[in-house]
């Protein structure tokens, strides 16, 4: 993918009612306990528990402290206001927000970095200053390397370039810019025209500000020429990729209108002629809800027809796969549903981890930018394709704000490790130690993974890519920085090879 997510795209959503019609109650809890010791009518609990799991699973309450549910409770109605429907019977102000504080904890408790045990590997990575590239304010969302040019694209969303790297042996590193747009925030490299040259297809999220608006663009640079707009006039477009969606033999575009509250869907741009020069499209919503936080393609079932994946956030947090059955025609299937809106989706990849013949998806839930509150259930996972159709969650650790991961046989042994980069955009308050921001976990037997710390307390990171920077061999990482005054663009950690040193 996507090894990336989209900062400016957060929202609170840990109330969020539906805006778009759709019903998914959870079941009642113990109406009559709850009754007698909150002090609330059975009534009152079973309005609230319709009301708050009418469009999403019902809400954990262990998820926030005490202090927090009087604010997600009045940011949930007033969802439900702006949403327009009147169609729910709403419960009591202050009795829900009893009801949450009731069966909330008095703080999450975020175990701290320094507390996990020190485990050894066989590499460590080591931070190269050398190789920074400067920048004043980076918003780096989204990086790709090319191992065949040695070369990074990288996306600087605040300016709204897309910006190219090669490591070089000067004293200090330049990079250059290949296109501009309204913020991009992510950029598909292609060959479009079939000509040997690469093009791009870029995705504008059109403003860094999280609001409703129809800014978005989806836009195709061919070789040196300025970029054609293909989709304007749209909200939030975070992600684009070329696929033939109808089998027809020409390249449609599926798109990922992330949008916020009363905007958003997955679209579709179809092919309807022009020249691959030139290219005219038909734009349609394929599924009408918001928060679409990208979308990769690949074939699931080994069926030989490509489907389509797409990772929700907002109200939804699920991984959905859109079986391709031919001719446009899709069957869908959600293989993770995270267990409450407040773990905050925020990026997956595609790739067979296990190596076992079949794809599976790793993925990172952790955006803090709705509430900025380090959550202990953040952090990064896989869902194992055990085939047949079964999908099976796997977690592999905390990470505090979990933006992005990527997948490379680090330590050389045959198999796929898992880097996780996060970002926590508020000062640490406990001192060192306090929150891992780069970490990688080492597959060992069984699919059992090791968890190793690369770095903590400077959790700046938006998006991670893996590449051997100085081809020496061995995969190095490259953590995309966000919003440091005065920083780089990225920071670089080279791979050394180390007898068995802790990390």
């Amino acid at each position: 993918m996507s090894k990336t997510v989209v900062l400016a795209m957060a929202i609170s959503t840990t109330m969020l009612s539906c805006f778009i019609g759709c019903s998914n109650p959870s079941p009642p809890t113990n109406i009559p306990h709850l009754s007698k010791s909150m002090h609330l009518s059975a009534e009152s609990i079973e309005r609230i528990e319709r009301f708050c799991s009418d469009c999403h699973q019902m809400p954990d309450p262990s998820t926030f402290p005490k202090s927090r549910w009087p604010e997600e409770v009045f940011q949930g109605f007033q969802f439900y206001v702006d949403s327009e429907r009147r169609d729910l019977q709403e419960p009591n102000r202050q009795d829900t927000v009893r009801y949450f504080q009731h069966l909330a904890p008095d703080k999450l408790v975020v175990p701290r970095a320094d507390s996990f045990a020190s485990t050894q590997s066989s590499v460590r990575f080591t931070e190269s200053t050398r190789l920074a590239v400067p920048f004043e304010n980076p918003a780096t969302s989204n990086m790709h390397w090319n191992s065949e040019s040695q070369n990074l694209l990288f996306t600087n969303m605040a300016d709204g370039e897309l910006r190219q790297w090669s490591p070089s042996t000067a004293e200090i590193q330049t990079s250059h810019v290949v296109a501009e747009g309204r913020n991009i925030c992510r950029a598909h490299r292609c060959d479009w025209n079939q000509d040997g040259t690469e093009d791009y297809l870029l995705s504008e999220i059109g403003g860094l500000a999280v609001a409703d608006h129809y800014l978005g663009r989806v836009s195709l640079k061919l070789g040196n020429l300025a970029p054609q707009v293909l989709l304007e006039d749209v909200s939030r477009i975070v992600d684009a990729k070329p696929y033939d969606y109808d089998q027809d033999g020409d390249i449609d575009i599926l798109v990922a209108d992330f949008g916020w509250i009363k905007t958003g869907a997955m679209r579709l741009l179809e092919n309807i002629g022009g020249t691959q020069e030139s290219p005219t499209f038909n734009s349609k919503v394929i599924d009408p809800r918001h928060g679409p936080l990208g979308v990769e393609i690949a074939d699931m079932d080994g069926d030989s027809l490509m489907d389509y994946v797409v990772m929700y956030g907002q109200e939804f947090e699920t991984i959905e796969i859109n079986y391709n059955r031919g001719h446009g025609k899709f069957e869908r299937d959600t293989i993770l549903r995270l267990k409450d809106p407040s773990y905050n989706s925020s990026s997956f990849q595609v790739i067979d981890l296990d190596r076992d013949g079949r794809l599976d998806i790793v993925y990172t839930c952790g955006d803090a930018m709705d509430t900025f509150l380090a959550k202990p259930y953040h952090g990064v996972g896989w869902v194992r394709n055990a085939g047949n159709g079964k999908w099976e969650d796997h977690w592999l650790g905390l990470l505090v704000g979990a933006l992005g991961a990527s997948v490379a046989d680090l330590d050389g042994d045959g198999d796929l490790d898992v880097v996780g980069v996060g970002m926590f955009p508020r000062p640490v308050e406990f001192g060192p130690g306090t929150y891992d921001s780069i970490c990688w976990w080492e597959q060992q037997s069984e699919l059992n993974f090791v968890r190793h710390s690369i770095e903590r307390d400077r959790s700046q990171y938006t998006s991670v890519e893996i590449a051997d920077v100085n081809q020496d061999g061995h995969p190095d990482i490259l953590a995309g920085v966000w919003q440091v005054y005065n920083e780089s663009a990225f920071r670089v950690f080279l791979n050394e090879p180390s007898d068995a040193k802790v990390n």
